[in-house]
């Protein structure tokens, strides 16, 4: 694939992402991404995009300022 900035090659790489919400910071660890080789542009398939956003939705309402959780792990 290729980057949609600079059209440049991506790579598949594992990587984290942090969330802040208005109520906590979300940490998601090993998060499949495509970052691009020139310009560092993070992109993520659909797939992944529908994970991350089932797991702020879940941690939203949590009652803790932090929550940290691997993206591949079921979540409570």
């Amino acid at each position: 694939m290729k980057c949609f900035f600079c059209k440049s090659e991506l790579e598949q790489v594992n990587s984290a992402l942090t969330l802040e919400l208005e109520n906590c910071i979300i940490v998601i660890k090993d998060v499949p991404t495509e970052i691009c080789e020139r310009c560092g542009q993070k992109s993520y398939s659909d797939d992944v995009a529908a994970r991350i956003e089932e797991i702020t939705d879940q941690s939203r309402d949590t009652l803790t300022e932090i929550v940290i959780v691997h993206f591949s792990s079921v979540y409570v």
